[in-house]
């Protein structure tokens, strides 16, 4: 398994933590249990929009949909200290220009809403950083390379129960 689970240090930064719980750890960043509810909220939100079902609560088909908002998060988290690490940080002033205009999002979804548009900006910051010099035919290669990587960047601790293995 690529990504080991670190409960030790989760348990430590649990003991430190008021309010929402731990579920994972992505270097230095930590991803709660209310940064993974407001995710499946939002799809949840998105669903309804939609006219579509959404899986209802204890099901394995909703634990299915909160693996797969984790693993987005934790991509985000990825990529956004990359983009740091890089020397490439997003700006709030980025955020809110790329927003304007956007639609009335509810609280949950606003928070959703900027953290999807802080992840792409930091792509595009990172891919404009990992391309330059890459022959134009060469760059979208160069760039799945760099994804590849990603994983060997930062540890990922999970909280038990929570693991892509789950």
């Amino acid at each position: 398994m690529r990504r080991a689970v670190v409960l030790g240090a989760l348990a430590t930064l649990l003991a430190g933590c008021g309010g929402s719980s731990t579920v994972a750890h992505v270097g230095t960043v930590t991803i709660t249990r209310d940064d993974l509810d407001g995710a499946v909220d939002h799809f949840r939100q998105e669903a309804s929009a939609e006219g579509r079902p959404f899986p209802e609560a204890g099901t394995p088909q909703l634990r299915a949909v909160e693996r797969q908002a984790l693993g987005l998060l934790v991509y985000r988290a990825e990529i956004g200290q990359s983009a740091e690490k890089m020397g490439v940080p997003v700006t709030e002033a980025e955020i809110t220009s790329r927003m304007a205009g956007g639609g009335g999002e509810s609280e949950g979804s606003e928070a959703f809403a900027r953290d999807t548009v802080r992840a792409q900006i930091a792509y595009e910051h990172i891919y404009s950083k990992v391309t330059a010099g890459v022959a134009p035919v060469r760059r979208e290669a160069a760039m799945r390379k760099w994804i590849r990587r990603l994983p060997l960047r930062y540890e990922v601790g999970y909280e038990e129960g929570f693991g892509p293995s789950s």
